[in-house]
């Protein structure tokens, strides 16, 4: 089978490797390039030592069932969620399970043609759905329905501060929920694309406050300028990856006076995989506006050279 193997920063090799084994084995239909992927191809990570296979968003066809898994059988497309919570620990039991410390994982990256899935992992992380190259969103739409979670309140109106793959995702998510919501974003064909779809988008911040203010973009600085927007009792969602030691700067008056929160939103539980897949079934139309290019494993360092130009949104791999 065919595998795409990540060497070092901006070095990529399709490889010839043997079919996995195990106790479920999934044929990948599609998987997305996530912001992660683009960093580690562009600058390397901790996490993801060469050679290794990247791409986590993924969805495909079950070919092989060698365990009994009664809610699955051959021939099911299923969304793969990368990791899930134990569901025991303290951190489960006191509601932030997106934080376990004792996940199960994916045993590799799902720029491949074949992916095995042990029974532990596959009894709780895949999740029935048709076959449509939107359910690579599925993952990328959990992490969002868990920030969006973090809200003090269901927003009126929703400011989405970068207006990158996720960023739009945010937005997306905010004309479902029936919110007013605006996008700030630098790149004039990121904002041609955002306005195209229908959402509010400019380059300076609009007039007007806003319940709930996503951070999309990881500049620090943007954290305490925007503060001045946020309504009274709204929320600051620090989305984006920082800097470990980066620090931000928040107006105190409008944390104790105006009750204004700021929190974080990190990766996502399975409630909210779960979540993510039921949207996509019933709005696939909307979300699937998110995804603009296309590419065969062969032709990855043109998916990656797209991104790394900031003119694309949702990039996947069709298999």
């Amino acid at each position: 089978m065919k595998a795409l193997f990540y060497l070092g920063p901006e070095r990529l090799e399709l490889r010839e490797i043997g079919k996995p084994k195990g106790d479920v084995v999934i044929k990948i239909l599609g998987a997305g390039v996530c912001g992660t992927d683009l960093k580690t191809y562009l600058k390397g990570h901790p996490m993801f030592k060469p050679p290794t296979i990247l791409g986590h968003e993924c969805y495909g066809r079950i070919v092989e069932l060698n365990v009994d898994l009664k809610s699955l059988e051959v021939g099911d497309t299923v969304a793969v969620a990368p990791y899930a919570e134990c569901g025991k620990c303290d951190l489960c039991e006191t509601g932030v399970p997106e934080l376990c410390k004792s996940k199960t994982y994916l045993e590799t990256g799902c720029f491949t043609q074949y992916i095995a899935v042990s029974r532990e992992h596959a009894s709780r992380a895949l999740f029935k759905v048709t076959d449509d190259p939107a359910q690579i969103l599925a993952e990328p739409l959990a992490c969002v329905f868990n920030g969006f979670e973090k809200l003090r309140v269901k927003p009126r109106r929703l400011l989405v501060v970068g207006g990158g793959p996720m960023g739009v995702l945010f937005a997306l998510l905010g004309v479902s929920e029936g919110c007013e919501t605006f996008v700030i974003e630098k790149s004039a064909w990121r904002l041609e694309h955002i306005r195209n779809l229908g959402i509010e988008a400019a380059d300076t911040p609009p007039e007007g406050l806003f319940d709930g203010i996503i951070f999309a973009v990881n500049i620090p600085e943007l954290v305490g300028q925007y503060t001045r927007l946020a309504n009274d009792g709204g929320s600051l969602l620090l989305f984006s990856g920082y800097p470990k030691d980066s620090l931000i700067e928040v107006d105190s008056y409008a944390v104790h006076y105006r009750e204004v929160s700021v929190v974080g939103g990190f990766g996502f539980a399975l409630r909210h995989f779960e979540r993510a897949v039921q949207t996509l079934s019933s709005q696939v139309e909307l979300f699937r506006r998110l995804m603009t290019h296309r590419f065969d494993l062969e032709n990855a360092p043109k998916a990656f050279e797209i991104l790394s130009k900031g003119e694309a949104m949702k990039v996947f791999f069709g298999m």
